[in-house]
Parts: C-alpha cells; sequence; structure tokens
C-alpha cells in the first residue's frame, strides 16, 4: 500500500467527523459472511456496504484508503475478526469515537486451527479459527445477537429485525436438521479437500471426519507431491465418489487427486465471499449452504 497505516488511520479518523450520509446510519460489513448477516435481519432496502468485492479471494485482500474511511465514518461496522482482519481493530482503536462493531468470533465459542495426517502446514501458525459462520448453530447466535446490537442502534425498528431475524432462523434450523439427517444416512463420514481447510465448525458440528492440503488459513496454495499423494491415497482408501474443493480456489489440484483416484471433484463453498454470478443471482447464506447440503449427500453416499 501507498500510505503507512498510521497516516490512513488518521485520514480515515478525520473522516469520521465529515458530515453524516442521508441515511438514518450507516452499516459497514467487511466480509461476505457480515453482510449477509447484516441483509438477513436489516433486508435488502438499506444501505449496507460490503469492503470485500464479489469473487475476490479473501486471503488477498486488503483494505483501501477508502475501505478504512467507510469503516471509521460508519454506524456499525460487523466483521469476521481474528489475526486476518486485525487492521479493523487498529483503525477503531485510534477513533475517539468508534462505531459500534460486531465481531462474528465474539458470538461463539471458538476452535483452533488443527493439523491433520498429511496436511501441508509448513510454517503455518496455528491459531483460532476464524471460519465460524460455517456451522449453522454458530451462525443462528451470530443471527441472534446482531439483531440486538441493531436494536440497540435503532430501537424503532425493533420489531422489524427481530421478525427478520426470527424468520431467518426457522429457514437455518429447518436446514440445520436436514444436514443432519444427510450425514446420518450417508455410507461415508469423511470428506477429502483438495484446498485449504475452513470448515473446522462445520464437521465439528456434524461429527465427520476430514483430510486436507492446507489448514484454513494457509498462504500456501501448492502443495507437495507427498500431500498430494497422502490424499490420493486416503481417496482411495474410503472409496470416496469425490474430492472437494472450495470456492474460488484453483480446480487444478483436486482435479489431479481425483483423476489419480478414480473420483469425481465437488465444490463446497465456505462462503469466505461469493462469486460475482452468486452475488448477482442474489444469493445467501442460506441458498448457498442449502447448496452444501446437496453437495454434502453426494459426497457422502
Amino acid at each position: 500500500m501507498r500510505f503507512s497505516m498510521l497516516a490512513i488511520i488518521s485520514l480515515a479518523v478525520l473522516a469520521g467527523c465529515s458530515t453524516a450520509s442521508s441515511h438514518q446510519y450507516s452499516a459497514v460489513a467487511v466480509d461476505f459472511p457480515s453482510y449477509d448477516a447484516l441483509r438477513a435481519i436489516m433486508g435488502d432496502d438499506d444501505d449496507i456496504l460490503m469492503l470485500l468485492p464479489p469473487g475476490v479471494e479473501s486471503h488477498g485482500y486488503e483494505p483501501t484508503p477508502k475501505d478504512m474511511i467507510a469503516v471509521a465514518d460508519a454506524d456499525i461496522v460487523v466483521y469476521t475478526g481474528g489475526h486476518s482482519q486485525d487492521w479493523v481493530d487498529r483503525l477503531l482503536s485510534a477513533s475517539d469515537d468508534p462505531p459500534l462493531c460486531f465481531r462474528l468470533i465474539d458470538q461463539v465459542e471458538l476452535l483452533s486451527e488443527e493439523s491433520r495426517e498429511g496436511m501441508e502446514d509448513r510454517g503455518h501458525h496455528h491459531g483460532i479459527d476464524e471460519h465460524v459462520w460455517t456451522s449453522i448453530p454458530n451462525e443462528i447466535s451470530i443471527i441472534n445477537n446482531l439483531a440486538d446490537a441493531l436494536i440497540s442502534l435503532d430501537s424503532e425498528r425493533a420489531e422489524e429485525f427481530l421478525h427478520n431475524a426470527d424468520a431467518y432462523i426457522a429457514e437455518l434450523e429447518a436446514l440445520d436438521e436436514k444436514i443432519r439427517k444427510i450425514v446420518a444416512a450417508s455410507r461415508l463420514d469423511t470428506l477429502i479437500f483438495a484446498s485449504r481447510f475452513p470448515l473446522l465448525y462445520f464437521v465439528s458440528e456434524y461429527g465427520l471426519e476430514y483430510y486436507a492440503a492446507f489448514p484454513g488459513c494457509a498462504e500456501e496454495t501448492e502443495p507437495s507431491a507427498r500431500t498430494i499423494a497422502f490424499l490420493i491415497d486416503k481417496a482411495k482408501e474410503i472409496d470416496a465418489g469425490y474430492v472437494m474443493n472450495i470456492e474460488l480456489s484453483s480446480a487444478l489440484i483436486a482435479r489431479t487427486i481425483a483423476e489419480e483416484a478414480g473420483c469425481g471433484v465437488l465444490v463446497f463453498n465456505s462462503m469466505h465471499n461469493i462469486t460475482l454470478n452468486d452475488y448477482l443471482a442474489g444469493e445467501t447464506y442460506l441458498t448457498l449452504m442449502a447448496r452444501n447440503a446437496e453437495v454434502l449427500e453426494e459426497a457422502l453416499s
């Protein structure tokens, strides 16, 4: 970035003193899981800004000065939190009048990243796993608590926020039950991922085993020949019908493993971000997770 972090923070803090927008209040979401949670409660008609552009790999995202100004000037900022977004914490701590902050990782019990057999994790620091939204019960907690936070900001819309949250949670609970039935009726209980593995909360919730090329937030994207061979052997050992790949990840390694193991490739959506086509089509956490349920049923059959 052209400017130092200190210079940008100063610029953003000054921007927080500028004239407010024409809306009653502004809501900024740093990433797609945060954006979708806000949208579920506030509705599609509100002006909710998502900083991470659709289709961009979230691990490579770096905030622009414009992004930092939007955060400092917001009335509420919703973000995942953790190491990958510590720039938000630094920015807000520099403000004398910070916006209302809502971190997804503060709403649930956290898990630590794992180093599994065969996983390529050289030089990777194993901290908390930040992908808390991948568990539907976690998402329900996030929605409940975010509704309360929004009500504290705008009590006049309390009834609307609670109605929207309750309706969304009912759909999430139905999908959660569906996934549990799929797992209970499946032949397999193990998934093999040829890419990063940001689904620790998901597999922990539903009692699934997994093998993967990388931890959830690993910077590497090219596994070694040893890791590839290990995943091929595991796919053969469990007679997997499919190898899994994460959205916005290269499918090359997955296709290589699948070809050698004699199986297919399926895409599981971790919802780090959303593709541009899905964003334009109005896909949500709920619709993407419903798509995941279908993928899961096929992968475990």
